[in-house]
């Protein structure tokens, strides 16, 4: 029978562990996201610490981040308050704590809705401003409302038919 000495059969068992090592173990891309969910084919969350990259080649959009920035708002609505109203509206503080302020300033006369909904498209309030022109300012009471997502969508509807629909994200604190 042949006989190794030890200083082989040790570096024949290191190469062994080495192997067994390298394919035994193995480490899966994994997300923590705590203030979040998934349903309907709607995505949210309160916050991510990873930043949010698109990255374009060959009609291909590669996004970074466990969310997809720009997707549709839980309230199906596609148009987003600034891109529709500009600085015609403001609403803040955001976030917020007691009351949000809701201030407007509009060229021409017109209608306007504004409802604040929850993370579930439920409304949890409503203010028919009625007919207004130039400003218009109410403010929105919060501390009664949990901690998370809500959603002000404005609705203006011009004299001469035009509607204008938009909506503003909020943290409730």
């Amino acid at each position: 029978m042949r006989q190794y000495s030890t200083k082989f059969l040790a570096l024949i068992l290191v190469f062994i562990l080495i192997r067994f090592e390298s394919t035994s173990q193995s480490i899966s891309p994994a997300t923590f996201n705590n203030g979040g969910g998934f349903s309907g084919g709607y995505e949210w969350n309160i916050g991510e610490s990873v930043s949010i990259k698109n990255f374009n080649a060959n009609n291909l959009i590669l996004t970074t981040g466990v969310l997809q920035p720009l997707s549709n708002v839980v309230t199906s609505i596609n148009e987003f308050g600034p891109s529709v109203f500009g600085n015609q509206i403001v609403v803040g503080p955001n976030p917020v704590l007691t009351t949000l302020n809701f201030k407007a300033q509009f060229t021409q006369i017109g209608q306007l809705s504004i409802q604040l909904l929850d993370t579930k498209s439920k409304i949890v309030f409503t203010k028919q401003a009625g007919t207004i022109w130039n400003q218009f300012q109410t403010a929105i009471p919060m501390e009664n409302f949990v901690t998370g997502l809500y959603y002000v969508k404005v609705v203006y509807k011009l004299n001469n038919g035009t509607v204008q629909t938009g909506v503003y994200k909020i943290i409730k604190l």
